[in-house]
């Protein structure tokens, strides 16, 4: 009986959640590379969407471009970016009620729940609230073509270098899969640690917890 209950379990997680891992990567013929190889096509793939970063456009992206440390217990691990060639930081917005979603363009169950996290943002516009989607996609080419014929209305970055092993740290999650959130409150405290997809009304029953 116990051994079905701790399956039953794991088939619901596998159904709202990938495991944080790129599929995509894993096909026929496939010749392993090395790291010095890895380097160079990730190289490559950063200054192919330089430009396109840089493009003030519906569904652009930036790449997350330095990582802090806690401030504290449950507190939130803060980050900068680039947008528009304006230096921004998750701590700017302190004071607001901040939904973080990590997400990649492989992974069903993320794609599931994007339309949702657009309507959020749009019905809470002008309010105490930000949004900000992570995509923890290897190949930041895969989310250049997504956002190309998936416009969402919400802060894009890019980061693939353990930020949400970060946040997982603080939260005390041990689940490494996607989609993975996090509320913070007002106070920069992490207050909601999401792990699975959720409804558009899940997401705003826990939002408005702490408006």
């Amino acid at each position: 009986m116990h051994k079905a209950t701790i399956l039953i379990m794991f088939a619901a997680l596998l159904a709202f959640s990938c495991g944080k891992k790129d599929t995509t990567t894993t096909t026929q013929n496939t010749k392993p590379q090395t790291q010095q190889q890895t380097q160079q096509q990730t190289q490559q793939n950063n200054n192919q969407t330089t430009t396109q970063q840089n493009t003030v456009t519906p569904g652009s992206f930036y790449s997350v471009k330095s990582v802090g440390t806690s401030a504290g217990q449950k507190g939130f691990i803060d980050f900068g970016w680039s947008e528009n060639d304006k230096a921004k930081n998750l701590s700017d917005y302190k004071g607001k009620v901040i939904l973080l979603n990590f997400w990649a363009t492989w992974c069903p169950p993320c794609r599931k729940e994007l339309p949702a996290l657009s309507e959020i943002a749009n019905d809470m516009k002008g309010k105490d609230f930000q949004m900000i989607g992570i995509s923890v996609d290897e190949n930041p080419d895969a989310l250049v073509n997504f956002l190309k014929s998936n416009t969402l209305t919400y802060t894009i970055l890019h980061e693939n270098s353990g930020l949400l092993e970060k946040y997982m740290s603080v939260a005390g999650n041990k689940d490494n899969v996607i989609p993975q959130s996090f509320i913070i409150d007002k106070n920069g405290k992490i207050v909601e640690s999401i792990i699975g997809s959720r409804s558009k009304e899940d997401f705003v029953k826990l939002i408005n917890k702490y408006m």
